[in-house]
């Protein structure tokens, strides 16, 4: 009886040709999918991770905390606004996502109608990280391959006064966590009325969420919810250290 079927099933395959080399690719794919699988995050997206500047826990953001910090740089300004943000806080998880590689492209998107003051906000927390030469990143002039975007907000009816959100991939297999994308915001409503320095220590906060730094409440940090009371210490550069190891 096998004989018969297997003898069948050569004659069926050697009249129809097409079907065998269909067979070849599907099977090949099967392969390629299954090594895929194993090796690399499977493309599944999670929801939407959301870095904000938000109400999670109402904090008076209008006292300016300046201690020395690994950039060396202090609020000596101080907030000049009767109108500062008292319920400025941040709500962000990344969840453990980390970029695959340790650097990322970067682009600069502010709009013609903001302050170039931002401009500049934004490069100094992109040099203030770099100089640890351990995230690395790249500022291109291609906004659609730029991993992640740094731009403004005018928003008056939130309580955010930065807000980063990412797009993530995980690999069901292991449960890792990659990120794919970064758009990071600061909310001129607020930050206009902010000194220089805590304006650099909200945009050093929220590329540290762009980054995949979660924050801390238990010890000074960049990543204080607060968002702006800080610049980076060395708990910061120690903690990027260990998700790009």
């Amino acid at each position: 009886m096998k004989l018969l079927f297997l003898g069948a099933l050569l004659a069926y395959c050697f009249q129809n040709p097409p079907n065998i080399e269909y067979g070849k690719k599907w099977i090949s794919n099967k392969i390629e999918q299954v090594s895929s699988l194993l090796e690399t995050p499977q493309q599944v997206p999670l929801q939407e991770s959301s870095s904000s500047e938000s109400s999670s826990s109402s904090t008076d953001d209008s006292s300016s905390n300046s201690t020395s910090s690994v950039n060396g740089q202090d609020d000596s300004q101080g907030s000049s606004s009767s109108t500062s943000s008292s319920t400025t806080s941040d709500s962000t998880s990344t969840t453990g996502a980390v970029w695959p590689k340790n650097t990322a492209s970067v682009y600069l998107d502010i709009p013609a109608n903001v302050s170039s003051d931002y401009r500049y906000v934004w490069e100094q927390a992109l040099n203030n990280w770099n100089k640890f030469k351990i995230f690395k990143l790249v500022t291109t002039n291609n906004k659609e391959q730029a991993d992640i975007i740094l731009t403004t907000e005018n928003e008056s009816n939130t309580a955010q006064a930065g807000v980063t959100e990412t797009r993530l991939l995980i690999n069901p297999l292991t449960n890792k966590k990659v990120m794919t994308h970064a758009v990071a915001k600061l909310n001129l409503y607020y930050l206009n009325y902010y000194s220089t320095a805590r304006k650099i220590n909200t945009a050093e906060h929220e590329l540290g969420h762009a980054m995949g730094l979660d924050h801390v409440t238990d010890h000074v940090s960049v990543m204080q919810p607060q968002g702006s009371d800080y610049s980076i210490q060395q708990s910061d550069v120690d903690r990027l250290k260990e998700l790009y190891k």
